[in-house]
């Protein structure tokens, strides 16, 4: 397979770049066997110096880890006996969850909201109480929500059932058994790094560090950010759910990928990823089997198995600040092109 309009693609970013919308963007492309199109564009830092963006350079890839860590892992222990999806979460964390399982956390039908401040709570014991305390905005199954609190305890059970750290467990599961060499929690290698957001307390723009509140306060390592990683890393990763077999068995990863939330009120999600549905970053072209997930940060994995294509666009969109959207209307758009523009 060849991918027929790459320059348009790298025009198509190129306009953002130059007109001052985004900072930089490095794009990859790939089928389940070969790489078709790897390319960096504009700058990963603008201050206090223009520093380019390389195809190497490491992203802070948000709530990507939510699905590249946090749900890879869990499909992982899943094959070995360690749960059900079905269990109940208190099963694993002390705690009044009521109803809730596994599945609620993975599918995002919890009923939690999308988001409780855990920056005073550094502890795991402290952070699993807070959000057993919060409160609940709908009845587990009820409702598609996406909220970080379904991955943030997704994480620490893990760590409970298989007595390791998060990130023992990333290296273990995913990056080792798919040669995913720059991709890991707490990066030691910050000379090629994309700047995220100004920070007005420490006086710099972090660079390295996790952009997310809570995942900082913990340290660094949690079930909803603090993956950093390269493209060439996040398209292995999606070029492992193309070939099912060969890290996962094929009943795991026809399980993961199928639509969990219909008819239920809310996006259509299978456990971790997001499904194409209108409101999606998909696009217009993606077939019902696709998966994706995105990153507030400006990072985004698709992969469409009918056709046999993995989309990975990294951007740092917020080291403009949170305002900058031009990456959201960007990936849908930089979907339809990649998918038009595959050819036997």
């Amino acid at each position: 397979m060849r991918l027929t309009n790459h320059d348009v693609i790298v025009e198509h970013i190129n306009v953002l770049v130059k007109t001052g919308a985004l900072p930089g963007a490095v794009f990859g492309v790939a089928t389940a066997t070969d790489v078709l199109a790897v390319k960096a564009l504009g700058y990963r830092q603008l201050q206090p110096e223009q520093l380019p963006m390389t195809t190497e350079t490491l992203f802070d890839w948000a709530s990507l880890t939510k699905v590249v860590a946090t749900t890879a892992i869990t499909m992982r222990l899943l094959e070995r006996g360690y749960f059900r999806l079905d269990d109940l979460v208190d099963r694993f964390v002390p705690g009044d969850f009521g109803g809730l399982r596994l599945r609620h956390l993975l599918t995002h039908t919890s009923g939690f909201p999308g988001w409780i401040d855990l920056t005073a709570y550094p502890k795991s014991a402290e952070r699993i109480e807070a959000i057993a305390n919060a409160s609940r905005l709908y009845e587990p199954g009820h409702q598609v929500l996406y909220s970080d609190l379904n991955y943030i305890l997704l994480g620490y059970i893990l760590e409970h059932v298989s007595e390791e750290t998060l990130d023992q467990l990333f290296m273990a599961e995913v990056a080792n058994p798919l040669g995913m060499s720059k991709t890991r929690y707490l990066p030691t290698e910050l000379t090629n790094v994309a700047a995220t957001e100004w920070d007005a307390v420490s006086g710099h723009y972090w660079c390295g560090v996790v952009h997310d509140e809570n995942a900082r306060a913990a340290g660094g390592v949690s079930g909803h950010a603090g993956l950093f990683g390269t493209v060439a890393d996040l398209l292995r990763f999606g070029q492992a759910i193309l070939n099912p077999g060969a890290w996962l068995s094929p009943p795991t990863m026809a399980a993961w990928l199928l639509p969990r939330t219909l008819g239920i009120s809310g996006e259509l999600r299978a456990y971790g990823f997001q499904k194409p549905h209108p409101l999606s970053s998909a696009g217009d072209l993606m077939s019902a089997e696709s998966v994706g997930h995105t990153g507030f940060t400006g990072t985004s994995l698709w992969v469409d198995p009918r056709e046999g294509v993995v989309m990975a666009l990294l951007t740092n969109r917020v080291h403009l600040g949170r305002e900058s959207n031009a990456p959201i209307r960007l990936r849908p758009i930089f979907h339809n092109l990649v998918l038009a523009g595959l050819r036997p």
